[in-house]
């Protein structure tokens, strides 16, 4: 009883961490120095609603198919501690989550470690030159995604891009329901690394997409709160 009890107060308390945060949602005007641009060359725009503060985010979408918006923000922070909530109603069952070209997520949040880097080569840099021409460009710099799967299994790590790892949250599973979880970056890049980052995050990722092919409408909220101190 105890141990259930102290696992309730810590996810209310994370809760209201979370929710004490939330800016106001209104239209889907960018403030507080964030910019929103689309998720791809061919992807149009979903239905937005927003809230924006100096250290939070928050998202309730309209996902029809072949629609995705981007959210970022630039910035230099020594803190690591994020607060993330993420909900989707329904769960598309997406192609082949490993590849780069074929990653769609419902929801997701990254963080670039933009002083940060791997030791690929010339060869490998102009290798992955060509993918970031086919697949898409993503900001230089490590990179931590936590996204809303659609595959994979929930609690995956994995690296997508040589520079960028997921963490998945959701899946199909936890459709309907709200994920709210609080994360140290700093202990994650270690996970996926082996080694401490050697810069502060200096940009952050607010994504939602969802590929063409699907069938219905998604309704999904991202809500972030970074830094979380």
């Amino acid at each position: 009883m105890r141990k259930s009890a102290k696992k309730g107060f810590a996810f209310l308390a994370l809760t209201s961490i979370l929710l004490a945060a939330v800016p106001a949602l209104s239209g889907d005007e960018p403030s507080h120095g964030w910019k929103r641009s689309s998720a791809g060359f061919w992807t149009g725009f979903p239905e937005v609603r927003s809230g924006f503060s100096d250290n939070g985010i928050a998202l309730e979408l309209s996902l029809r198919p072949g629609t995705g918006v981007t959210y970022s923000r630039d910035g230099s922070w020594a803190s690591d501690n994020a607060v993330l909530q993420m909900s989707t109603d329904v769960i598309f069952e997406g192609k082949n989550e490993y590849r780069t070209g074929e990653a769609r997520f419902p929801a997701s949040a990254t963080f670039v470690f933009g002083k940060d880097a791997l030791s690929l080569g010339t060869k490998e840099r102009i290798t992955l030159f060509f993918r970031h021409l086919w697949d898409g460009f993503r900001p230089s710099g490590i990179r931590l995604t936590y996204a809303w799967g659609t595959r994979l299994p929930v609690g995956s790590m994995y690296r997508l891009w040589e520079e960028e790892t997921v963490f998945i949250l959701g899946g199909a599973e936890e459709a309907g329901k709200k994920i709210v979880t609080a994360r140290q970056l700093s202990r994650d890049f270690q996970a996926a690394y082996g080694r401490p980052p050697k810069g502060p995050v200096t940009k952050v990722l607010i994504e939602a997409r969802m590929p063409p092919e699907a069938k219905t409408p998604v309704q999904t909220s991202i809500t972030v709160r970074f830094p979380a101190d």
